[in-house]
């Protein structure tokens, strides 16, 4: 009895500290009046679903044994990168089996399935999907929503055939006869949206169909490695749910317009999920129509950004353009005037701020086109003509980004002596809290050339380090391997 007196006093005291009155005059804080309007009113996203859904299909792909095969072989030789990256390319087997393990695995694979989603974009029945999707497939069954426009009862299922894939940017282009028209998506302009635009998400996330979720843009240009030879770039970021199956599916904006084609997830955590920007798709959709390939634009040279150290070390005005790091021999580059060395700050009439800019705008002129470059060379601006070359992704080619690792500064921080056949210095060693560790130098490199001048012995490499001041910037030419790059940083 003692115990529940205390206990109701307790709470009656509490009630009574809870309600006190405030006596002062003055408040620290500032409250709106009731009557005050919603600054933000959530829309209601039942019109759009009502519009959508009947444009979403289920993708179930079949593949036999033998191809399962080959694919896992190739997937072998190709190896995973160092680091742990977004999980887009998997199944919901591969899901079970990453987590948990798969003790009933045979020795002898069974004819594996893949299932994911998809969205028709005309009425005699395209469909847009992922290339991961229908990769490796021999048969392919769509399916409709059930009691979809056109459609007999029990009879919404149709086998579709592959118009094209392109593995570059993940896209496929299906087509199924159905002899009825079929409700469509249309599809939107990606380069307008904004991050914290709302974007919902539309499939058949582990076989659940029509599922939809909402979220917003998180951001927009991300770039992905799924493994150390495939890169994916100009991802949409969304906190819109995104699971396996909802691969392929449509990313939506308010107006009922695809912005985007949901494509990877991310194994750290949830809430992050990628999309394929849709007018990447329409320029990959085009071209799969016509021909059931993607062609696109190739210079042949390896290239960097321009930072403010290698702004410093070529004398330019601003740390903008793409270096050229090496022209490839027998390249569209290599037969025409452009130089290693040359900066290129324009093409045709886009300028070229980074090497991400110049690969898209590259990659997007047709090839056999010639289109005009403008480069900075020995710190003027010139122009030059060249004509495109064709990418072949099959081996790999392209013009590619140079791979420099970062590091931590302290001065040169270099132990170098003399190539084997004695014709040029070499890094032996380098101090792992160096400047030149963090700029990107590695054992192994050649130097080429220090601040424009070459070095092809100990002594002028140790005349060219001694006539450096402090604060000053250290451009090197250098080869690594097959790679040529130049690498600059501030001397402590």
């Amino acid at each position: 009895m003692k115990r529940l007196f205390s206990l109701v006093t307790f709470t009656s005291l509490t009630s009574l500290i809870l309600s006190a009155p405030i006596f002062a005059s003055d408040k620290v804080w500032s409250e709106k009046e009731n009557t005050a309007p919603a600054l933000v009113n959530l829309p209601d996203f039942a019109p759009l679903i009502d519009q959508l859904d009947q444009t979403i299909v289920n993708v179930a792909g079949t593949s036999d044994p033998a191809a399962q095969q080959q694919q896992q072989q190739k997937q072998k030789m190709r190896g995973r990168g160092p680091q742990q990256q977004p999980e887009q390319f998997m199944g919901p087997d591969d899901f079970f089996e990453k987590f948990f393990g798969n003790p009933f695995r045979e020795e002898n694979p069974q004819p594996r399935r893949t299932l994911g989603s998809g969205f028709i974009i005309s009425k005699d029945g395209y469909i847009l999907t992922n290339n991961h999707v229908v990769e490796g497939t021999d048969k392919i069954e769509i399916t409709l929503l059930d009691g979809a426009k056109g459609a007999r009862k029990n009879a919404n299922k149709f086998q579709a055939t592959i118009v094209g894939r392109d593995p570059a940017t993940d896209v496929a282009l299906l087509k199924i006869k159905t002899g009825f028209d079929l409700p469509f998506a249309y599809l939107g302009n990606s380069s307008k949206i904004k991050k914290g635009d709302w974007a919902l998400a539309f499939g058949n996330p582990f076989g659940l169909d029509h599922s939809v979720s909402a979220g917003i843009i998180s951001a927009i240009g991300r770039e992905i490695s799924p493994n150390e030879n495939r890169r994916f770039d100009d991802f949409i970021q969304t906190d819109a749910a995104i699971n396996f199956g909802n691969s392929g599916g449509p990313l939506v904006n308010l107006k009922g317009e695809v912005i985007g084609i949901n494509t990877a997830i991310t194994a750290q955590g949830s809430g992050i999920g990628f999309a394929v920007p849709i007018n990447i798709a329409k320029d990959v959709a085009s071209q799969l129509k016509d021909s059931g390939t993607v062609a696109r634009g190739y210079l042949g040279v390896m290239i960097q950004d321009v930072s403010e150290e290698i702004k410093e070390g070529m004398g330019l005005k601003e740390a903008r353009g793409v270096l050229v790091n090496d022209v490839v021999a027998d390249g569209p580059a290599a037969k025409s005037a452009l130089q290693r060395g040359d900066v290129i700050i324009k093409v045709g009439t886009t300028d070229v701020n980074d090497t991400k800019t110049l690969q898209k705008t590259i990659a997007r002129i047709k090839p056999g086109n010639s289109v005009d470059l403008e480069v900075i060379r020995d710190k003027k601006p010139i122009k030059l003509s060249l004509k495109v070359g064709t990418l072949n992704d099959v081996t790999g080619e392209k013009d590619q980004k140079s791979d420099v690792a970062p590091g931590k500064a302290d001065k040169l921080g270099l132990v170098v002596g003399l190539t084997s056949d004695k014709s040029a210095v070499q890094i032996q060693e380098i101090d792992d809290q160096s400047a030149a560790f963090q700029a990107g130098m590695a054992p192994g490199d050649v130097i080429r050339r220090i601040n424009g001048q070459a070095v092809k012995s100990l002594d002028q490499y140790k005349k060219a380090v001694a006539s450096m001041k402090s604060k000053q910037t250290a451009l090197f030419d250098l080869e690594r391997k097959t790679l040529k790059l130049f690498i600059a940083f501030r001397v402590p």
